[in-house]
């Protein structure tokens, strides 16, 4: 569906890059209700899983703030974040050695074993949900990359 029909608009956009942002705007908002209900499954959020792959690719615990600075939206309160994860049992928290008073962040068994469950159907939704072929999907990344920049 075009944007103009997605948001009923009626009149012509001012220029295509106004076109492009409101697109890209509504696309978003779009991809996080259906991340949300995928993600609704197991029992976290967008944010939450962000930290789950955050952690299951490190190497060693990371602590809150190392965290913050790789989550796709970093301006959000990972230590919060965190918190109620811990609570959910996903994630425990200790202090690291050197410092008692810095704590590290790791993974639990539970949290391993709905990354693992998640994960296999993640891949299949994802391409689902897009729509897109691998080039397509590979353009349009690219597109986005040279956006930012």
């Amino acid at each position: 569906m075009r944007i103009e029909e997605a948001i009923s608009q009626t009149k012509p956009f001012s220029n295509v890059y106004s076109k492009l942002v409101v697109n890209i705007h509504y696309t978003h908002n779009w991809l996080r209700y259906e991340q949300k209900k995928f993600f609704d499954q197991y029992g976290v959020t967008m944010k939450q899983y962000n930290i789950l792959r955050i952690l299951k690719g490190a190497t060693t615990p990371l602590s809150t703030a190392e965290i913050r600075k790789r989550m796709l939206d970093n301006q959000c309160d990972a230590s919060r974040l965190v918190d109620r994860m811990v609570a959910k049992n996903l994630l425990t928290k200790k202090s690291a050695e050197k410092d008692q008073r810095k704590l590290k962040v790791e993974l639990t068994e539970n949290a391993l074993e709905i990354l693992n469950a998640l994960n296999k159907e993640l891949d299949d939704w994802t391409h689902t949900v897009t729509g897109l072929d691998k080039h397509e999907a590979e353009s349009l990344s690219n597109l986005l990359d040279k956006l930012r920049n």
